[in-house]
């Protein structure tokens, strides 16, 4: 406890002063910053598509419980068909979203690097 409390004041007193910037940076940072953001948000939805569709694989296994307990009330036959057949295709969209995940990255940063140039 002693070493955290050490290393916690030594971390403090180490800090520098925030100054404040002019106001003409931070409206030149923030044309840069608006130029290459629809870039990294295609990269972001890439990489996002991803966990996205393994999840969507979970529905197989959910239609099927469905259709299985449909006599019970509040589960109906006809969501565990259209839950089990988004399970079936699911992992076929994964193997997709996979494969163009790296295509989108790279052409998300492409992207923002081309919206900085410009």
């Amino acid at each position: 406890m002693v070493r955290l409390c050490v290393m916690a004041s030594l971390l403090l007193c180490s800090a520098r002063a925030v100054t404040a910037t002019d106001p003409g940076t931070a409206l030149q940072t923030a044309a840069v910053v608006r130029g290459g953001l629809p870039g990294m948000v295609r990269a972001g939805k890439g990489i996002a598509e991803v966990p996205r569709q393994a999840a969507q694989c979970f529905r197989l296994p959910l239609g099927l419980t469905q259709m299985l307990f449909s006599p019970f009330p509040e589960v109906t036959f006809t969501e565990g068909l259209g839950n089990t057949g988004k399970g079936l295709v699911a992992p076929f969209k994964l193997c997709i979203a996979t494969l163009e995940m790296p295509y989108e990255i790279v052409c998300g940063v492409g992207d923002s690097v081309r919206g900085l140039a410009n």
